[in-house]
């Protein structure tokens, strides 16, 4: 049991340590990149209900999240993933 215990605790551990990355990563962002980015994966909103409320197009919405995705993608890769696998 004991063993266990220390395996969920360092899970733990690394999950806090990975959002606080990603969270550093989506400061990062350009502004309205990261409202786009949040409302549709954190808030999980619906594509129309965005562009409704940010007064964009769907297609402009799409490109918005693609950019987005890229960029944290980016910033994982070098502050999170490239210092776990060293």
């Amino acid at each position: 049991k004991l063993l266990a215990d220390v395996t969920i605790a360092e899970v733990l551990l690394e999950q806090a340590q990975l959002m606080q990355v990603l969270e550093r990563c989506l400061e990062n962002l350009p502004a309205r990149l990261a409202r786009v980015f949040m409302m549709r994966e954190w808030l999980e909103k619906e594509t129309a209900e965005v562009c409704d409320e940010l007064g964009i197009t769907a297609n402009n919405c799409h490109v918005m999240l693609f950019r987005a995705r890229m960029l944290l993608r980016a910033c994982l890769d070098s502050h999170w993933f490239q210092r776990t696998s060293s």
